[in-house]
């Protein structure tokens, strides 16, 4: 009986120090990269809200990798060079996820894996094997369910407050506010994948027991799918009007040049 309670006893112990280790050891890099990096970034499928880090262990030093991962805004603060060029080029500051240095060793491992591997993971979410989103259908009613949300016509079923309140929109019937960055190219930048994600700490904080459902999530991603398209129609009607204006203009200067010398 004893020998019987010794064995249980070990048996127990055996499993409590390999959950002990499991909790320890914790996500791999991949999982990490999948669940806090891809929503802006991929490797070796080009540019999307962030830089394609395909090989970016052969371009940045290990320690600078590390200190973008846990704390992009000391980079910010400390003006570094290539904070503020990637600052710059993509339009806002990559947040600070609050990623531990053990996690960020982890993911610049990944880094270096797939490097090896040729340096291209496919798809939205690599790590962890899911395939890209389908784009969301854009509905006039969508649209208008979208637009009424972002302003708080209707409000967010958890209670979150409505995204006008602190951030600007250049869109026919929307004042927004001045808190936060202007979403208007946002879209633009980031892609369906990334414009309706919390990522950024004010954020999350404010929406972290208040998450908007996933169709209040199509609704905004729809609404600025057709921001950005009309914005894009006008841009396209624009330069050739400006192009007859000034081929207009400049007949009309060549008409009157003529006529001062008869």
């Amino acid at each position: 009986m004893k020998k019987i309670s010794r064995m249980v006893i070990g048996s127990a112990g055996l499993v409590a120090m390999l959950s002990l280790v499991a909790s320890a050891y914790g996500e791999s890099g991949g999982e990490l990269f999948d669940k806090l990096c891809s929503d802006c970034h991929t490797i070796g499928s080009g540019d999307k809200g962030g830089p394609d880090l395909a090989q970016v262990t052969e371009k940045r030093r290990e320690t600078w990798l590390a200190q973008i991962i846990t704390a992009p805004d000391k980079l910010t603060a400390a003006n570094d060079p290539l904070q503020l060029e990637l600052t710059k080029k993509y339009g806002f500051e990559m947040p600070n996820l609050g990623v531990s240095r053990d996690d960020a060793l982890k993911i610049i491992t990944f880094f270096k894996e797939t490097g090896k591997a040729g340096g291209q993971a496919t798809g939205v979410k690599a790590a962890g094997g899911r395939p890209a989103p389908q784009e969301t259908l854009v509905t006039p009613e969508l649209v208008a369910r979208g637009k009424a949300l972002f302003i708080g016509g209707i409000p967010f079923t958890a209670g979150g407050p409505p995204c006008a309140t602190c951030h600007p929109f250049h869109a026919p019937g929307i004042i927004g506010g001045s808190l936060a960055r202007d979403l208007t190219d946002h879209y633009h930048n980031m892609g369906e994948a990334a414009f309706a994600t919390l990522k950024f700490p004010v954020m999350r904080k404010i929406f972290a027991d208040r998450a908007l459902t996933p169709e209040e999530v199509s609704a905004l991603i729809v609404f600025a799918k057709d921001a950005a398209a009309r914005e894009k129609q006008e841009e396209s009607m624009l330069f050739p009007s400006v192009g007859f204006g000034l081929f207009g203009s400049c007949l009309i200067f060549l008409f009157f040049y003529k006529r001062r010398f008869r």
